[in-house]
Parts: C-alpha cells; structure tokens; sequence
C-alpha cells in the first residue's frame, strides 16, 4: 500500500511540475480562416459588398507553455483572425488589416506573428444589367467562312439576351456581350455549336468579378447555297380551267439571285413569292406586289431589291352581276362536335370569265364555302368570312369578299379536323 500512495504522489507531482515548470516553446498554426463580417458594420450600411476572393487563410506562429499549445490542446479552433472593416467607406480595391485574438482568455498561449497582416478585396454595390446577346463567329487568319457559291446567314442564337451580376463599376463598363463559337475550318452546312459567353468593356477587355446568368448557349451558323431562280407565284381558289392554260402574267424581276438553305437549293426549281386569291383578280390588268423581306430562309443578294410585282391580265375577260340568295353554306374544317348553321343572306356577286360562259350561268349556280381551318370558335353566334364559288362553269370565278353570321353549337371534341364539310340548310 505505501508502494501505491507513493507512485500516486509521484504522478501529481509530475502533473504540477509539468504545468507550472513547462518550458514555453512557438507553434505554427496553419491554415488558420480569415473572419469577413459585413454584420453591422460600415460597408453593410453603405451597400457595399466583396467580390472576387473573399476566403483568405493565415498562417500564426503562438508562444506558450508547451502542454497549452500542443497539438492536442490548441488549433485553428482557438483563434479569430478578421478582417477591420471599419475603413470601407466607398468603391474599390481595399487593404484590410488583420486583427487576432485567442479565443480563451484564461490561456497562457500569446500570439508571436501571423503570416500577413493585410488582404486586399474590391467592394462595391451589386448591379444588374441586361444585354442582348450578339454572335461572335470565328475563324482562322486565311480560312473563308463558307466555300466558293455558298454565304453564311444571320447566326441564330438560342438565347436572345441575357443578365449579368457584378460590381456596378464593372457593370457599367460593358459594352456588349457575345456567344463567341471559334471554328477551325470553312463550313459546308449549317452547323450549330456551343458558345462561350463573353462580356466586353469598349475596348475589348473583360470586366472584373462579372458573371452571366446564362451559361448554356449554342449558336446555329445558317449556311446558305446561292442559286439563281425563276419567280413564280401560286394561286388560291384557281377555277380547273386556269391549271393548264394560266391567265397572262409578268413578274418584275422574272429571276433573283438567292441564297438558300443549303439542303434545299438543288430540288428547289422556283422561288414562289406568294398566293394570289382569283377572288381579288378582275377582268382587268392587277398588280399583286409582294415584299422580298416576308420570305422567310430566304436571303436576297441584292439588297436594294424590296418587293417583286406580278402583273395578272384578264382584261381580254367579262364580267356580269348576280344577285344571289343563301340558303345553304358548305362548312369545311369545322372542329369535329361542333355544327354551323347559317340564317339565309343575300349578296350581290360580280363574276368573272368568258362571255360565253357567263351567258350560261343563273344564280342557283353560285354557291359559297366558309372554311374554318385555324379558327378556335366556341358556341354562339360569330361573323365568318365564305368565299363563292361557279358550280357549272370551270372557268369563271366571283370576285370580292363576303362575311356571313353563323351560329355554332356543340362542343369540341378533338383538334380541328383535317377535312370536314357540311351543309346547313
């Protein structure tokens, strides 16, 4: 027993000589984090805000007894090293010095040196900005973008504009912002590819601490064929008569030169610049001009041209005067569960065509359609268009524009059908 008491002493009396008669000794303590906190204080109050590098570490050299600042009984955890904020009065690169602290202030452990005693971060106020986006198309020095009979269009992005978040002294540098998609060859077809997004001051530089809102953005490269083709025009409600042996007609230009998608120039034979109703073709010289700028995948290479003018002469054609009672109208693509009915309307009809044939025809023989192809209608009571027609003569046709009232009941069923007609008596 007096063996045990004694090893027992011994041990305490280690433990006190160890504690007041340690020898000090310095410790490294790395990766100790820097402490940033706008909580309250002046840039807070003046909204400003860091960008850029806001996580700094510290390296802090500490001096004390050597059982206090083992590894075992001091670390990062027991220190505070932060940032003073109290000098961030405006906008731009600030140095702030550091201050530290050991948490316990009971401990023995002094601080000796820390590894810097400033960080350097740009405040500012946040601002957002939106930009249109602008394509960037690149290729190397001596490279041609398309080859030899080919023309590289308009880019379509898939994204039109985009917002950018940064530093409002950064922002407001930007001039634009591009989806830059460099290339490493000519291109042979439309091609589309991701870009990358760029934000430009005027003379070329990138902003700090930008960021863009849109990452995914890929640019479509129109590659066109150029060919030189025929004008036509195509006709709408064309009497049978008229297919084989059309009505006189001049186009001014009769050809362009156009570029055209790439997988479609060699079938096509001519360039159709739109639709001629006959309803709106009197026995007389017409005019019909169509605007070069409404074609769509078209490009014009000549760009004075504006419009193309067709020139439709039924002058050598009569014409005679009806006045016709409705009884009954043909409904075509009417929405399946819907009926029409029509009230009996009367109209005064001119029809055009050979005199002999003109001679032959009675009112009964002019009968009218309303075709309902992309309208949405619901039950009730709506003013439709119709468009009269010849039944007996295949080369005459009534000229004008009639609207009639229509009654719909019912309910839609299923999407408008692709062909579906019905008289209403």
């Amino acid at each position: 027993m007096v063996f045990g008491f004694s090893a027992v002493m011994a041990f305490v009396l280690w433990c006190v000589v160890s504690v007041y008669a340690s020898p000090e000794v310095e410790r490294t303590i790395t990766g100790v984090p820097v402490s940033i906190d706008l909580t309250d204080s002046t840039p807070e109050r003046l909204g400003l805000q860091p960008f850029g590098e806001t996580e700094f570490y510290v390296d802090v050299v500490v001096r004390g007894p050597k059982y206090q600042v083992s590894e075992t009984m001091f670390n990062a955890g027991d220190l505070r090293v932060s940032a003073n904020l109290n000098y961030v009065d405006s906008a731009g690169q600030k140095e702030l010095g550091l201050r530290y602290e050991i948490l316990d202030s009971s401990s023995d452990v002094q601080v000796v040196s820390i590894s810097r005693e400033t960080i350097s971060i740009y405040f500012d106020t946040l601002k957002e900005a939106t930009f249109t986006l602008e394509p960037d198309i690149l290729f190397p020095e001596g490279v041609e973008p398309v080859a030899d009979g080919y023309l590289l269009d308009t880019p379509i992005l898939s994204v039109s504009t985009v917002t950018v978040r940064g530093p409002a002294t950064e922002v407001n540098k930007i001039s634009r912002v591009v989806a830059r998609v460099e290339n490493e060859a000519s291109l042979t077809a439309t091609t589309t590819s991701p870009a990358q997004i760029y934000m430009l001051t005027e003379n070329g530089a990138s902003p700090n601490y930008c960021t863009c809102t849109v990452e995914d953005v890929t640019v479509t490269m129109l590659v066109k064929k150029i060919v030189t083709l025929p004008v036509s025009v195509a006709f709408l409600h064309q009497p049978i008569a008229y297919i084989d042996q059309p009505l006189p007609q001049t186009i001014e230009p009769s050809t362009v030169t156009v570029a055209l998608n790439a997988d479609i120039a060699d079938s096509t034979q001519t360039l159709s610049v739109g639709e001629i109703d006959f309803a709106e073709i009197n026995n007389s010289s017409n005019t019909f001009t169509f605007q070069t700028d409404a074609l769509e995948n078209v490009k014009f290479l000549d760009d004075s041209l504006k419009e193309i003018t067709v020139h439709i002469d039924a002058s050598q054609l009569s014409s005679r005067e009806f006045d016709i009672e409705l009884s009954g109208v043909t409904s075509v693509n009417l929405a399946t569960g819907l009926q029409a009915e029509y009230p009996p309307a009367s109209y005064h009809v001119r029809v055009i065509g050979p005199q002999e044939s003109l001679e032959m025809i009675s009112a009964a023989d002019i009968y009218a359609e309303a075709d309902y192809a992309g309208m949405q209608l619901t039950a009730g009571t709506h003013t439709v268009p119709i468009s009269l027609f010849v039944r007996t003569q295949n080369d005459c046709w009534c000229v004008g524009a009639y609207e009639i009232s229509v009654e719909i009941t019912g309910e839609v069923q299923t999407t408008v059908a692709a062909s579906q007609s019905q008289n209403a008596e």
